[in-house]
């Protein structure tokens, strides 16, 4: 179970990263297109950009919320007490 819990965690990381990179790469190309009035630059971020983004965001949720649904048993800590004087 340790092992699936540790290759969902790697899938979250990388596609985390990955739509955060698209998403930039998305928004900044979105931007420039429509200062330089470029529509075709906007349809080919639209068209090519956005589906892999979208994708990656998909498949990131599947995988924080189903790290979030079974959390590790913990191992027994001890609790330090305070002292006063």
């Amino acid at each position: 179970m340790n092992t699936l819990r540790r290759v969902t965690e790697h899938v979250f990381v990388i596609t985390l990263a990955a739509l955060l990179l698209g998403g930039v790469l998305f928004v900044a190309g979105q931007a420039v297109g429509l200062v330089a009035g470029r529509g075709e630059w906007l349809q080919f971020f639209n068209e090519v950009i956005k589906p892999p983004v979208c994708i990656a965001a998909s498949i990131c949720a599947v995988a924080g919320f189903l790290l979030s649904y079974k959390r590790p048993h913990k191992q027994a800590t001890q609790h330090q007490e305070a002292t006063t004087r």
